[in-house]
């Protein structure tokens, strides 16, 4: 090959390289908020703070540039003179020299920074001519992009200066406890040669080599003017002078670490924050500050409540979660546990694995059903002591209550006060499973609903596993008359450019009638401050109107109370965390002594009592709402009348009155004057009032398609 073939090769080479450096937000700390603005954590993958170049004092500046790269702003991002003199030098015995230039020791630092797996960390630190190339088109290209100071300030906030600190302004925090602005002349030296080699300077491990680097650099601001000889002769004889500082990282060393860690796996895992795992964690580390729904008082309380009862070394324990009504704020949750591994300690966040069946507090939901579908408030059920229901699956013997006083004949506040078992298969059997499983899941619940048949008759007991934030989150709907929240820990969320980023949706809704949900707190408020003497939660009062359900699973696998007032709602499970089922509730450490006697108001009530007390604590006393007209009579509503309209328009018609639409499996005789897909019939009929069958059945025109699928009502 001629050399004038070989210069236009090198030439198309260089030509072919990219010129465009995506620069991605390097990763900084992040820190969550209580509501009111005190800091739970921060968290960080790189303990990182970006600063202004504005914030780093002049001298630190001057330093970095005299040692790496002392004709920065005289080259145009590559500096053939700085690659000749370390050839030179490099030739000589005076050891190794770089030639690369500040702004190329930045793109390498970038291109490190944007790889997201180890191949592509690989490639950006491999010693090769094409990546050096790379290195060096993408520099000159920057270098006329970009000012000289922004590069240099990027420099400096993405460089790593050892011992965990990323980052200039983190740096001189870690080092010296001051911010970048404050930064002395030997201070500057010392971070300035870090750079170079973060691990074989580091100070607090290698204090003799990292002060010999020191002085390397003051004698180099020393050459290149920017010090008197007096000024670095003096410098060199000071001691380090380090005051090193450690920013907290993780939640660990938070105050509340069940709550911080919910709110990182949320961060993890919500696809709001990313689409891919790698797009998240790079979100959660850019330097957030994420204002959580969490109030230290109530989480105070809470967590107080579950020490006094169990205290943290007992076998068994008590998940508590509270959620505001109307929000879906998860305020605080708690459980008698110590945070971290080892011995006595958990990672596992109580609160918020559904993994616990609820028992009788699952009852209510039945209830709802029933009331939406017309079932009236004053509605009674003669209860027997056992019961074999017809269409439903049953256990050896059928179901039984667990007092003879609950079997009789009882009204709905009556047996949610009682928890009569065989009160609410009853009325489970009228309502359908499927409809107690779609109000379960309506209200927040995360039910299988596929997997459970139209014949389990169980569900109504509370036999599939929640979390005690669902379950608080499913009793806040009825406090907030019917309006449904999804439970969130994240209200907003503030980048490092006090921008706001995506936050969690609650998704606020209204998803039953204010007057079932209405209906649903009456019957709940007869189990504490009621009449009825059965009444489970007789001893659990806080002295102001509230509603509320105890849950005790069979075999005593696990033991609940639920409850809320118009401004909280609160729930705590208590169990044996490794499985109910193997380890059943059989006597309990309580407040310093054994009981034998285990049940939703003697184990997890006293918890949610303490709990809800505390909360109450100095606000105003409200009452609920009085329940509305059409559930005391019964009426679920009137059926409209959709014939003549196209099926879709009927559907939707339908559904938004509260019923459920199915289609004939036939259709209706030819006429000519009807197309297809239009209403002929419909039963029951309009105008009727229709109450426990919920349902309306339509006959299309001839030509339709009855195994059309229809739209669920939400």
């Amino acid at each position: 090959m001629t050399a004038g073939a070989a210069a236009n090769s090198v030439a198309d080479y260089w030509e072919s390289l990219p010129t465009t450096l995506p620069i991605e937000p390097v990763p900084q700390r992040s820190t969550i908020l209580a509501a009111d603005g005190s800091q739970i954590a921060t968290f960080y993958s790189e303990n990182r703070v970006e600063v202004p170049l504005s914030a780093v004092s002049p001298v630190a500046r001057q330093a970095v540039v005299a040692v790496e790269d002392d004709r920065f702003y005289q080259h145009g991002g590559v500096d053939p003179r700085g690659i000749l003199r370390a050839v030179v030098h490099n030739a000589g015995d005076g050891g190794t020299q770089g030639g690369s230039t500040l702004t190329q020791q930045y793109v390498k630092n970038v291109l490190l920074n944007n790889a997201d797996t180890t191949e592509d960390r690989a490639r950006a630190t491999e010693t090769t001519i094409t990546r050096k190339a790379q290195e060096a088109k993408l520099a000159a290209q920057l270098d006329r992009d970009l000012p000289k100071d922004k590069i240099l300030e990027g420099y400096l906030n993405i460089a790593y200066y050892g011992d965990g600190a990323y980052g200039i302004g983190t740096a001189a925090q870690h080092f010296f406890s001051v911010p970048a602005s404050r930064l002395t002349l030997t201070q500057a030296a010392l971070l300035a040669g870090l750079v170079q080699n973060p691990y074989g300077y580091n100070p607090v491990v290698h204090p003799q080599q990292a002060l010999t680097r020191r002085n390397v650099v003051l004698a180099r601001m020393r050459d290149t003017g920017v010090i008197t000889a007096a000024q670095a002769a003096a410098a060199q004889r000071a001691p380090l002078g380090l005051k090193p500082s450690e920013a907290a990282n993780g939640c660990t060393a938070s105050r509340y670490p069940f709550y911080c860690q919910w709110i990182r796996q949320t961060l993890e895992s919500d696809p709001v924050f990313g689409a891919t795992p790698a797009q998240r964690r790079r979100f959660m580390n850019s330097g957030l500050t994420i204002r959580t729904a969490l109030q230290p008082k109530a989480a105070d309380a809470a967590q107080r409540a579950a020490d006094d009862a169990l205290g943290r070394d007992n076998q068994f324990a008590a998940g508590v979660a509270v959620v505001q009504p109307g929000t879906g704020h998860v305020v605080a949750f708690a459980q008698n546990r110590s945070f971290g591994l080892g011995e006595g300690r958990t990672n596992q966040i109580y609160p918020a694995v559904a993994a616990f069946q609820p028992g009788s507090t699952f009852k209510p939901i039945t209830y709802a059903a029933a009331l939406e579908g017309g079932f009236p408030v004053d509605g009674v059920q003669d209860a027997p002591a056992r019961f074999r229901p017809k269409t439903l699956s049953y256990p050896p013997g059928g179901y039984r209550n667990s007092m003879a006083a609950d079997a009789g004949r009882l009204t709905a506040g009556q047996a949610l006060a009682r928890s009569s078992n065989t009160w609410f298969v009853m009325l489970e059997e009228k309502v359908g499973v499927p409809k107690v499983v779609q109000m379960a899941n309506r209200l927040g619940m995360s039910l299988p609903a596929a997997k459970i048949g139209p014949d389990e008759g169980s569900t109504t007991l509370g036999t599939h596993d929640v979390s005690p934030i669902q379950l608080a989150s499913v009793y806040a709907a009825f406090a907030a008359h019917g309006r449904v929240c999804k439970p969130v820990g994240i209200v907003a969320i503030t980048g490092s450019d006090g921008k706001p980023r995506p936050a969690q949706d609650p998704a606020c809704h209204q998803e039953i009638r204010p007057g079932v949900a209405d209906a649903v707190t009456a019957g709940l408020a007869e189990t504490i401050d009621g009449s009825d003497p059965y009444r489970t939660g007789k001893k659990l009062s806080i002295g102001r109107p509230v509603a509320g359900k105890t849950g005790t699973m069979d075999g005593n696998s696990a033991v609940w109370f639920a409850g809320y007032t118009p401004q909280l709602a609160t729930a705590v499970w208590v169990g044996d965390p490794r499985g109910g089922q193997r380890y059943p509730i059989e006597s309990v450490q309580l407040y310093g002594r054994r009981i034998s006697s285990v049940f939703g108001s003697t184990a997890a009530g006293p918890i949610w009592q303490a709990t809800m007390t505390a909360l109450h604590e100095g606000l105003p006393m409200q009452a609920f709402a009085p329940v509305g007209p059409a559930e005391l009579s019964g009426t679920h509503a009137v059926m409209p009348d959709v014939r003549g309209l196209p099926r879709d328009q009927a559907v939707q018609v339908i559904q938004a009155t509260g019923f459920d639409v199915r289609l004939a499996p036939t259709t209706a005789a030819p006429d000519a004057l009807l197309g297809k897909d239009v209403v002929v019939s419909q039963q029951p009929a309009p105008g009727t009032a229709v109450g426990l069958s919920g349902s309306a059945t339509l006959t299309l025109s001839a030509g339709s398609d009855p195994g059309v699928q229809l739209p669920p009502r939400r």
